[in-house]
Order: C-alpha cells, then sequence, then structure tokens
C-alpha cells in the first residue's frame, strides 16, 4: 500500500510540474522557423523542417503550385530547462519534418505555414527557393593540358553523387608532365548533419612524391551547393604531387568514418518521452572516395647536355666572391636556381673547372614556401686554386623544361676570369699560363729527354739464370708469405675480444647517443638533434657489424645485413631513417620533420636490429 502511494505521489508531482513549466512556456513569445535548401532539383524531394519554440499543431502548408508535400519524416521535441533571473525557465523546440519534391523549374516561393499554440495562430516568414532542372548537374571539367597554373583543385570535378555522405579527390589537373607538380586534396561531403570524423584513412599516392601541406584541423564544415544539391563540406587534407615516371596514374580510394547523429524513439512511450523528446544516438558512416586518374606524359626528346631534372618556370644566377687571388686561397662561388617547380629535384650544373684547382662537392642550401611549390636552391661551391696564374671558369649552363612552352630553356651565366697570384713557395716555379694538366701530359709523351745519369754496365755471357742470388728471390716471397701468415693470426686473437666487447656495447653506446640527441631535441637544437641522430645509427652499425664508421656506405651496409640474415623490410626502414636525418640535417628548411616522431623511428629500428642481428 505504502508503494503505491509513493508510485501516485510521484506521477501527482511530475503531473503538477508539466502543468508549470506549460505555463512557463505559454508566456514566452513563439517563433515559427522554416529550414530547407536553397537549391534543389526538379523531381528530387527534399527535407523541409517546420521548428516551433514550443508544442504545437501539425503544420498547415498552404496551396502551393510548384511543391508538393510527399510525406511527413516525423516529429522531433526537445526541452530545455536553465535558471533566469533566480527562477526556472523551460524552453520547448518542436521540429516537424516532411519530404516536399518541386516540380516546376525557376524561382518558387514556400508561402508562410500555420501552427496552432494554445488556440493562437502563428505563421512562419515566406521562403525563397531555386529550383533547377533535374540534368542540371555539372560535368567533370577535362583537362586543358599540362600547361594549366591554377593552384586551386578544380571543384567541378565532384560528380553526382546518390550517397549522403563520400569523399573526392581533388586535383587541379588532370595531364602533366612527368617531374611537373600538380595541387591535390582530400575533402568531405556530406548532405546531413555530421557530429564528428574519425578513422582517417588517405591516399599512398603510388609513383608520385608527396609533400603534405599543413592543414588546419576541421571545426566546422561549410554549406556549398555542387551539382544544384547543398552539401555539407570541408577540406581534410592538401597535397603537392610531383609524378615520378610518366603513364597513367592512380591515386587510390580513401575512406573515413562519419559519425551521424540519429534520433532514437523509446520502446515504451509515456508522457514523459513526449515531453523530454527521443534520444540521440551517433551512428558511424564511411565515407569513400573514388579512385583518380593522372595522365604524366614523358618528357620530350631532345633534352640539352646542362638538363638536370628541372621542371618548372625557374630562374638561375652565378656569382663569384672575388676574381683576383692568391695561390692556396678559397674562393666561394655560389650557383642558385629559383622560380617555381620541382626545386627539390633539380641537380647541380655542370662546372668546367680549370684542372689545377681543388674543388669541393658544394653545399646544398635548399629554401621553399611551406604552402607552394616556389623557393630557391643553392649551390656553394669552395675552390682553392693551387697555382698562380690567369684560368678562365667557362660560362655555366643550366637547362630546364618548361611546361607550359612545352619546350626545355637553357639559360647561361658570364665567363669569369681569375687572377692568381703565386704563392711564396712557388716564387723559384715558373707557371706557364693557360697550360692544363692534359697539356702537360702530352707534352712528356713528344719529347724523350736524355738520360744524365751513368749507365751500369755487366760483363758479356755473365748470366743471372742459377745463381745464389737467384735462389734467394725464390726464398724471399716464402718467407714474406709466411710472416704475413704469423702477423695476421696474431692480430685476429688481439683483437677478436676486443670486437666481441664492442659488439655487446653497441646498443649502449647507441643509447648515450640518443640521450644526447634528447637533449638537443628538448633545447630544440635541431641540426645538432639530427647529426647525433644520424650518428648513433651509423655508429650502431659499425659496433654492432664490426664495421669502421669510415667504411661504412648505403650500399656496404645493406650488403652486410643481407649477410646477416637481416629482413630486406628492415634494412629498409633502418636506411629510409638514415636518409629522413640527412635530409632534415642538410635541407632543415625543406624538411618539415617532426622530431619526436623521427626520434620514435630511431628507437625503434636500433631495437629491432638489435634482436634481428646475432
Amino acid at each position: 500500500m505504502d508503494h503505491l502511494l509513493n508510485r501516485i505521489t510521484i506521477k501527482h508531482f511530475l503531473f503538477i510540474f508539466l502543468i508549470i513549466s506549460t505555463a512557463l512556456l505559454q508566456a514566452q513569445d513563439v517563433s515559427v522557423t522554416v529550414n530547407c535548401p536553397r537549391v534543389v532539383r526538379v523531381g528530387e524531394p527534399f527535407q523541409l523542417d517546420v521548428e516551433v519554440n514550443a508544442r504545437s499543431s501539425q503544420p498547415e502548408f498552404p496551396e502551393m503550385d510548384a511543391f508538393k508535400v510527399v510525406r511527413s519524416m516525423g516529429t522531433q521535441q526537445g526541452s530545455q530547462f536553465y535558471m533566469s533571473g533566480g527562477k526556472m525557465v523551460a524552453s520547448v523546440s518542436t521540429t516537424f519534418s516532411y519530404a516536399v519534391q518541386p516540380d516546376r523549374e525557376g524561382t518558387q516561393e514556400i508561402g508562410p505555414i500555420e501552427v496552432t499554440v494554445d488556440r493562437k495562430t502563428y505563421r512562419s516568414a515566406p521562403v525563397t527557393v531555386q529550383v533547377v532542372a533535374g540534368n542540371a548537374s555539372a560535368q567533370p571539367q577535362q583537362s586543358g593540358g599540362a600547361d594549366e597554373t591554377d593552384a586551386r583543385p578544380d571543384q567541378s570535378q565532384v560528380q553526382a553523387d546518390n550517397r549522403e555522405v563520400f569523399l573526392e579527390v581533388l586535383t587541379d589537373r588532370k595531364q602533366v608532365y612527368q617531374g611537373e607538380y600538380l595541387n591535390a586534396s582530400v575533402k568531405f561531403f556530406s548532405r546531413i548533419n555530421v557530429a564528428s570524423i574519425n578513422k582517417e584513412s588517405f591516399p599512398t599516392f603510388d609513383g608520385f612524391f608527396k609533400q603534405e601541406i599543413e592543414t588546419p584541423p576541421l571545426r566546422s564544415l561549410d554549406q556549398e551547393t555542387v551539382n544544384g544539391v547543398p552539401h555539407l563540406t570541408g577540406v581534410l587534407r592538401k597535397y603537392v604531387l610531383f609524378p615520378q615516371k610518366s603513364g597513367t596514374l592512380t591515386i587510390n580510394p580513401c575512406k573515413v568514418e562519419a559519425g551521424i547523429n540519429q534520433r532514437v524513439q523509446s520502446r515504451s512511450r509515456s508522457i514523459f518521452d513526449d515531453f523530454f523528446g527521443g534520444g540521440v544516438q551517433t551512428v558511424p558512416r564511411e565515407a569513400t572516395s573514388r579512385p583518380v586518374t593522372i595522365t604524366v606524359l614523358p618528357l620530350p626528346d631532345g633534352k640539352p647536355a646542362s638538363f638536370s631534372g628541372g621542371v618548372g618556370q625557374m630562374k638561375f644566377d652565378a656569382v663569384i666572391d672575388k676574381t683576383e687571388v692568391k695561390a692556396n686561397d678559397p674562393v666561394t662561388m655560389k650557383i642558385t636556381v629559383s622560380g617555381n617547380g620541382n626545386m627539390k629535384f633539380v641537380d647541380a650544373p655542370r662546372i668546367n673547372f680549370p684542372p689545377d684547382f681543388e674543388v669541393y662537392d658544394p653545399k646544398i642550401n635548399t629554401s621553399l614556401n611551406a604552402t607552394t611549390t616556389a623557393g630557391s636552391k643553392t649551390f656553394e661551391y669552395l675552390i682553392i686554386p693551387r697555382h698562380g696564374g690567369a684560368y678562365k671558369i667557362p660560362a655555366i649552363e643550366f637547362s630546364y623544361f618548361d611546361p607550359q612552352a612545352r619546350q626545355y630553356r637553357t639559360l647561361r651565366s658570364d665567363e669569369y676570369t681569375l687572377a692568381v697570384e703565386r704563392g711564396e713557395e712557388q716564387s723559384g716555379q715558373t707557371v706557364v699560363s693557360g697550360v692544363t694538366r692534359e697539356d702537360v701530359k702530352y707534352l712528356g709523351k713528344d719529347i724523350r729527354y736524355l738520360k744524365t745519369d751513368r749507365a751500369k754496365l755487366r760483363q758479356a755471357g755473365e748470366n743471372f739464370f742459377g745463381t745464389w742470388k737467384f735462389r734467394l728471390w725464390y726464398l724471399i716471397p716464402l718467407a714474406a708469405f709466411s710472416l704475413t701468415v704469423y702477423l695476421r693470426r696474431n692480430y685476429i686473437r688481439k683483437y677478436a675480444g676486443a670486437a666481441r666487447v664492442k659488439n655487446r656495447k653497441a646498443s649502449r653506446y647507441a643509447a648515450k647517443r640518443l640521450k644526447q640527441a634528447r637533449g638537443f631535441m628538448d633545447r630544440n637544437q635541431k641540426e645538432l638533434f639530427y647529426e647525433e641522430l644520424s650518428r648513433a645509427l651509423w655508429g650502431y652499425l659499425s659496433d654492432r657489424l664490426n664495421i669502421p664508421v669510415a667504411g661504412l656506405s648505403k650500399d656496404n651496409a645493406r650488403a652486410v645485413m643481407e649477410q646477416h640474415q637481416v629482413d630486406t623490410a628492415l634494412a629498409d626502414e633502418f636506411t629510409g631513417v638514415i636518409d629522413d636525418c640527412e635530409f632534415a640535417r642538410y635541407a632543415p628548411s625543406a624538411a618539415g620533420s617532426d622530431m619526436n616522431a623521427l626520434y620514435i623511428r630511431t628507437v625503434e629500428v636500433i631495437n629491432k636490429m638489435q634482436k634481428a642481428i646475432q
């Protein structure tokens, strides 16, 4: 009995609370709002929502010649309570959803829609809708050719899609030359409300070198009309792509998982379900893209001898810091290639330096814009003339392919004359200027010099064969070979133990270097960080395989790892981390590497090598 009384009391309390809340709501202003797409197509139903900020009767539509209400899509009710001025205020909203079909083209109007609240009639404002033809969807725009320079992906590539959510990989061009860049973006499209986007899987861009452009996180979607249908859109990723081979390349599909808010009604209906409305549940929905085909044209024949792989619109400049020096004094020459194109893949031009010059490998500095392909690449040569005289550095040629003009272009620098004074150590020497090493070599063949030393004569009939000196020449090589074998065995016994100790301590030495690299990373000393990571990798491989660091290269390191039965994938991963370190070290402005991510990769690959090499 007590339990029954308690239940009656609770029901009465909630009923009284409902009446009070309804009375509070009647005091607020009632508004009626109509939400629908502003552009629709003939014959295709669209969703129209009538929102009322109160509990109301079913809406009444006016007479419409251009529209027809196909069906009701349900009613949603919601409630919200909040404090205002020290009092509790209740807010109730009711949304009526309908499927409406347009029957006529042109600019059409949906007149005021009426609802009744507390025996009073309220009307919405008229809504204007643009109705387009049903077959008026925009056709995908064909690529004009390799001379197009628009840097934005073409929105007209978006095809008509009946899916509610989908992805598109948009490119600014569909036909380019090998090495010519194109811009690509992954864009999200939805015809329904989206709560979240998760589990992103983007294309691998096989056959392309990709450079990802930093894209802000997608926090909200924009409204766009695509093929006459309104969509919510947002760009997820942006890339600059460089095709590495000619032919037909396919960008494989990508996908994301979108969370869609879907209202779920409770099975047990009661007055409280009507008051508070049904629950909302987020339902996962997969959005995928179509494969995209790019036609890559090979570079035409007739490449100039000075062509080093540049494709785009480029400029070329060469400067030398001084033209009068003393022998053995350094001279700096800078070659700068700038413009817009595949600047990362441009190689140093060929320079015919005089043979008497000692020339070091150029220091390369690449400076690229983070969001475009514009920038410059500088090759800095250190030159040391060893002898006095007047030397000429011929004009330097640089060739590149211009995809807009569809032809090769060649640029030339000035010719430089370098006057070199003799150093102190050359004061007594005579130097013939303009004579190269090749000239001296041929002179030596043309002139036979007279011998000035005394000739060694021997008595006629004397024979070296069979003498004790002849037998001694047999014993000397045998003794030398025996001595070599003996010394070699002693060396192996002496250093075998040290090599084993060094092998066991390889990981410990690597850990010390990694710890030091971590300190550089914490202090944001990027160049020292990448240098120490590279030392840790090469040092570990040297200690582990008992090979001096000076004798290590990527080719022989890979060969030695194969001898130790290291998996090919692990060897590729190890050399790949080394490449990333060196790239970030020598081209910091273009690397864009995440130091922490590279540090973690280095630790992981060293741990894998520790397990793989026994």
